[in-house]
């Protein structure tokens, strides 16, 4: 029987509280914060944890606690000098607040699916902690934990290893033997601190130089506009769902021994070129940077565009998704750095105008996840397998947020059964019928790269 909500404080404690500056990758997202106010919901990323039977809401409340403890970054605020910089601030202790839904058993994963929702579509604000939970329960037993970070403390990939610590704790295994582990984290602190020193200086001038000469390789203009009436609103994205195409990009980059998101980068990039007319395809690519034992280490945001400048000319489609591949993973440890010594090189060498014109497409293709749940033995299809799978494609409006400067946003994030594509375009350069029709033709170009039969 649903009951109403409740809500339980949930203490935490750590070792150090003050204010510091922002990481590059917290600048990052900050100016997308700016940018998109009040419309920056979709930069937080919600989670749902099932609870494994035998877990009361103490266990839940204590699991929480220790992520607390352990994550510094979800124990942190944001706030604004009177000179308008953007710091950090972190409390040694405090309480979050937690809403406790107790509603029927055969409504539980309804209700978690609400409840991430609901999250997804209301941003954060700066007196909040960066850590939002629901917990849903039946009876008064949990069921499900519904995680919401907010992105300038913590991207997807590094909150894979808050979900593992987390279900870590809810299985029984001890908090305190990784409770605020001295030595095995970096926070977002310390890694402020670090980036401002000699080191980070340099590290950001040899970013800022990858900047330079891969923005040399980029056409003048990746997404022309057609002199058309632009739309009502102006921005619109459609979404793409597609088991078709996740059938096709796993057996590619298993083939291939890529990523999926690589595939997906390939095909894209060169329909995106053609529009253009051009050989070459200009992106900013949204780049994890997590390739070492140090990025590994850090509990916060990484993720930060680079450029990639994609040649599509005339090659095998196999020869394509390879060469995409490498540029992307170049780019990804090259091009990091600090957002303001970026800025001030781009208007430097091109002006705000031009700059902002090079810089209007953009990918993030968040398929990580997909390929580490996987059994990568079973994904390879042939071209008529595949094909069986158009009559479930379906294609969406699901509005459109206005982002001046990207014309074009492609974004790709997948599960167990399909692939979720969205594309956010300037109905300027895209219409609406053409944002479809894109979609549509990056389905067909992947199946269209699929062996008629699998060779054993």
């Amino acid at each position: 029987m649903t009951t109403a909500p409740y809500f339980l404080n949930i203490p935490f404690k750590g070792t150090r509280s003050g204010v510091f500056p922002l990481t590059w990758g917290q600048h990052w997202v900050w100016e997308s914060v700016v940018a998109r106010a009040p419309h920056y919901a979709d930069l937080s990323g919600s989670y749902i944890v099932a609870v494994p039977g035998g877990c009361g809401i103490s266990a839940v409340t204590n699991g929480l606690a220790a992520v607390l403890n352990r994550y510094e970054t979800f124990r942190s605020k944001y706030s604004i000098t009177a000179d308008g910089v953007p710091q950090q601030m972190v409390f040694a202790e405090g309480h979050l607040r937690v809403e406790v839904r107790d509603v029927d058993a055969v409504d539980a994963k309804e209700a978690a699916a609400t409840a991430e929702a609901e999250f997804n579509n209301l941003p954060f604000t700066l007196p909040e902690l960066s850590l939002r939970t629901t917990v849903i329960a039946s009876d008064g037993i949990p069921r499900f934990v519904v995680l919401c970070a907010f992105h300038m403390a913590m991207d997807c990939h590094g909150m894979v290893s808050v979900l593992d610590d987390f279900r870590s704790f809810l299985s029984g295994r001890s908090s305190d033997a990784v409770d605020s582990a001295p030595g095995k984290l970096t926070h977002p602190a310390d890694r402020a601190l670090e980036e401002q020193d000699a080191k980070g200086v340099q590290r950001s001038a040899r970013g800022v130089r990858y900047w330079e000469k891969e923005l040399a390789k980029f056409p003048d203009d990746p997404l022309p506009y057609a002199g058309r009436r632009p739309e009502s609103p102006r921005y619109k994205t459609f979404a793409m769902h597609s088991s078709a195409v996740r059938v096709a990009s796993l057996t590619l980059a298993q083939e291939l021994g890529v990523s999926t998101s690589s595939v997906i980068l390939a095909f894209a990039a060169s329909l995106l070129a053609k529009r253009s007319g051009s050989q070459t395809c200009g992106i900013v690519l949204a780049a994890s940077h997590r390739y070492d034992p140090e990025s590994m280490r850090y509990a916060g945001t990484l993720v930060q565009g680079v450029p990639a400048a994609l040649d599509v000319s005339e090659m095998s489609p196999h020869r394509l998704i390879s060469r995409c591949h490498r540029t992307g993973m170049l780019a990804a440890l090259a091009g990091h750095c600090h957002p303001d010594d970026l800025t001030q090189m781009l208007r430097d060498s091109y002006g705000a105008e031009a700059a902002e014109t090079m810089l209007a497409c953009v990918f993030n293709l968040n398929l990580s996840a997909v390929e580490g749940s996987v059994d990568q033995g079973d994904t390879r299809a042939t071209r008529v397998e595949a094909e069986r799978l158009l009559t479930g494609s379906r294609y969406e409006y699901v509005g459109g947020t206005p982002v001046e400067n990207e014309r074009f946003y492609l974004d790709a994030h997948g599960d167990a059964t399909d692939f979720f594509i969205t594309l956010r375009a300037d109905t300027a350069a895209l219409t609406s019928a053409e944002i479809v029709e894109f979609l549509r033709n990056l389905e067909r170009s992947l199946l269209d790269c699929l062996p008629h039969s699998v060779v054993a």
